[in-house]
């Protein structure tokens, strides 16, 4: 993650990467009697591939809680509804550790399947992206404080986090549309040695964003048309794009002919959960109802859970209004607008109880689209920085992210969707009660809130090191900044609660929690 440091902060931006892997690979919430269904049809598709060579999971539904992610086809065979991306990329690493434990003469237990599958196919993958994703940062914020502050934002304090320790297709799903984008930014711009690699490289991860989550086809399509808008070798560059898609695509048009009798029809086509059937696959056109809950809802709302997205709206018109900006990054942040508009869009057009998506934290259908709202953001944290005021107001709201973010994804990530003000009445109530996840820790013996406090400490180390990065002034920005983190986390404090209905989904909590 080059922020255009001099060669004595080396150590710095090792000790800063260090970090991120550490936050990101510490924590393994699994709750077993969860059953998330989410992860476990991917996770079955896999062992069904390697072990008995089909896509069926048929043998696996009694192990199932939910079925509302199965597909039924007329045949009466039960396949997964979600793109199959995900559990392709794990087939290696179910081949590999089936095979380690092969030499032992015995079988992997689920457990370990879903941390193998977690950390290897999830979440070292959107690490990888980081840097590819601050490469871009550096467009919309050519000074290195904004830059830092963006990775704080997207690493930290945004759904990236949780999602890239789920085996769950959404910030791997980001994390290969936003590296589509970042090649197709290099071709634009002539900046590679080997175009045909390049164009390659971004028509393959396209695809393999739309493999491993439908969603992202609005996105891929985006990155498409900006490369063939803005390439300088038009039919070149796009020839051999899409001579990259064709992999993902054929594995995917495959998938869908032996599982669903089309290579045009989905899981969705046969999905259990009645929503689907809702209008077009859920979705119904925009409605009030969706917009508030993927907006402003306190159990869900984007911009009271990360309102550092808000600086996006700031960065879109700083750039737009500048001319040395538009010439530098105009084509690039119009692409930005424009994916997250459709996101936004999309969601709220949704079926409101479809696009709640569950048990999670935050909107996650328009997760494919925060590395693009992110990179907005870039632009109006650089327009922030000059003044100290707004600088700390963007800050602040940085670190509102981070401390969400941090804290949900290294205890439930999972919010029932009965709480009212799931932030204090799920995360901060387990903080409260010594409650933590299976962790590093817990290797060694470690337990309840001291057991989660080293990442915390080196997540508080890592927020504050970016944000000020040894700068005096910048120190006491970050300083100001927590206070404002400190009153606005007071605030949501103050949001109406469950109250008696939250006991009933409180006590399966505890009652399902790992490790006792």
């Amino acid at each position: 993650m080059n922020f255009a440091y001099s060669d004595d902060r080396v150590r710095a931006r090792v000790l800063a990467a260090l970090g991120l892997v550490l936050v990101y690979l510490y924590a393994f919430p699994y709750f077993a009697a969860l059953k998330s269904a989410s992860e476990l049809p991917r996770i079955f598709l896999t062992q069904e591939i390697v072990d008995k060579g089909t896509f069926r999971i048929d043998r696996r539904i009694p192990e199932m809680g939910s079925t509302f992610d199965v597909s039924t086809t007329p045949d009466g065979h039960k396949y997964s509804n979600k793109a199959p991306g995900m559990s392709f990329m794990a087939v290696p690493v179910h081949v590999l550790l089936k095979g380690a434990h092969g030499l032992l003469g015995d079988r992997p237990s689920l457990r370990e399947v879903t941390w193998a599958f977690r950390a290897l196919a999830v979440t070292i993958p959107c690490l990888l992206f980081l840097p590819v994703f601050v490469r871009v940062v550096r467009r919309f914020a050519p000074h290195p404080a904004p830059q830092r502050a963006t990775l704080v934002a997207y690493a930290l304090g945004s759904m990236a986090l949780p999602y890239a320790i789920f085996f769950i297709s959404h910030s791997v799903a980001a994390a290969a549309a936003g590296g589509a984008f970042a090649c197709a930014v290099l071709l634009v711009r002539g900046e590679v040695r080997r175009p045909k690699v390049a164009a390659m490289s971004c028509g393959f991860l396209a695809g393999m964003s739309v493999l491993v989550d439908y969603q992202s086809v609005l996105a891929a399509s985006a990155v498409g048309v900006f490369l063939l808008v803005r390439s300088r070798k038009r039919l070149a560059d796009a020839t051999w794009a899409l001579l990259g898609t064709l992999p993902p695509a054929a594995a995917l048009l495959l998938y869908h002919q032996a599982c669903f009798g089309s290579p045009w029809k989905t899981g969705y086509s046969f999905a259990a959960d009645p929503l689907h059937k809702h209008g077009f696959l859920g979705i119904i056109g925009p409605n009030r109802a969706a917009f508030a809950q993927a907006l402003v809802d306190p159990d869900n709302g984007l911009l009271l859970l990360m309102p550092w997205t808000l600086l996006s709206i700031v960065g879109a018109v700083a750039i737009l209004r500048s001319r040395e900006a538009r010439a530098r990054v105009g084509a690039e942040a119009v692409t930005c607008i424009v994916v997250v508009l459709a996101y936004l869009l999309f969601i709220g057009s949704l079926e409101p109880e479809f696009g709640r998506g569950g048990w999670g934290v935050g909107p996650r259908y328009i997760g494919v689209a925060l590395p693009f709202l992110a990179w907005l953001c870039a632009a109006g944290l650089q327009a922030a920085d000059g003044h100290v005021g707004w600088r700390v107001l963007g800050h602040g709201a940085v670190l509102v992210g981070a401390i969400i973010y941090v804290a949900t994804a290294t205890t439930y990530p999972h919010w029932p969707t009965s709480f009212k003000n799931p932030l204090f009445e799920v995360t901060f109530r387990m903080l409260g009660e010594g409650l933590a996840p299976y962790s590093l820790a817990t290797l060694f013996g470690a337990s309840g809130f001291l057991s989660l406090l080293p990442v915390y400490l080196v997540a508080a180390g890592l927020a504050v090191g970016l944000l000020s990065w040894r700068e005096r002034k910048r120190l006491a920005t970050t300083a100001a900044a927590a206070l404002v983190t400190a009153v606005y986390l007071f605030a949501y404090s103050q949001f109406p609660r469950t109250g008696e209905a939250g006991e009933r989904p409180w006590q399966f909590i505890r009652a399902t929690w790992e490790p006792r």
